[in-house]
């Protein structure tokens, strides 16, 4: 029997793609990779050769690539070199979205950063909102990668759909091992850092503390920034958003 995960109306009711018309800061190196069925999935680096690390970024619904130029300078003074990718119909990307193909698109372009030699001093994982599905997915899977950081994420995907009128009444253990966050996040063994706002109505910080009490991982933080939402969490007070992953980024990339 077809998933409900695989159908137009589940994925037509998740996923809000635009197109990037910007042009590509001269810093910047657009990379591509080829999925078997000739999608073209966009990559986008920031160059940075004094970083101590990789962060390999998931951006959150209705974001592209673009959206992070003007932010890769700021996580480079955290040591980290910024690569954000993304999903399938977003910015420069080919196809279609779908959750399933999302996640294995993240492997293949984890694959490819790391043959290409781009993760060699380490690598974070980190995704915002919708990219929480990627981030968590490399990290339960691949053991090389060094720390995962989950900004604003879920840990069911069903009510996200289900707040615009799509209703699912059961999900079966294959579906909720593939696509449910707080199953999955236990299989995650890296250091990992979640932040939430705790003014956030999109997805509320219970479902942040159900992935926190879920992580498989003992090296876990959880941390709910006061006075924000889903979408302004940069914005917190007296510059937390940006403290709490310096603190967590120096304790595991010296």
């Amino acid at each position: 029997m077809p998933s409900i995960f695989d159908s137009p109306e589940f994925n037509g009711n998740l996923f809000f793609p635009r197109p990037d018309l910007k042009t590509p800061p001269p810093t910047a190196v657009d990379i591509y990779v080829q999925a078997k069925d000739q999608v073209k999935l966009h990559v986008r680096r920031y160059p940075d050769e004094g970083a101590k690390f990789v962060l390999l970024y998931f951006h959150g619904n209705g974001e592209i690539a673009s959206d992070y130029d003007d932010l890769a300078e700021i996580f480079s003074s955290l040591n980290a070199e910024l690569i954000v990718a993304e999903y399938r119909g977003y910015g420069r990307s080919d196809g279609q979205p779908t959750l399933r193909r999302t996640l294995e698109d993240a492997h293949l372009i984890y694959q490819s950063l790391l043959e290409e030699g781009l993760l060699s001093r380490g690598c974070c994982v980190m995704g915002r909102s919708l990219g929480s599905a990627s981030a968590i997915e490399l990290s339960s899977k691949h053991d090389a990668i060094s720390a995962c950081v989950i900004e604003s994420g879920y840990a069911d995907p069903v009510p996200l759909v289900e707040r615009r009128g799509l209703r699912i009444e059961k999900t079966t253990d294959e579906e909720n091992s593939s696509f449910n966050n707080s199953h999955k996040i236990a299989s995650v063994n890296c250091p990992t850092l979640i932040m939430h706002g705790e003014d956030d109505f999109l997805i509320s910080s219970k479902e942040a503390e159900e992935n926190f009490r879920c992580a498989g991982t003992k090296e876990k933080t959880l941390e709910i920034l006061e006075g924000v939402g889903h979408n302004d969490m940069m914005m917190a007070q007296n510059g937390a958003y940006f403290k709490v992953l310096n603190t967590f980024f120096s304790l595991y990339f010296k």
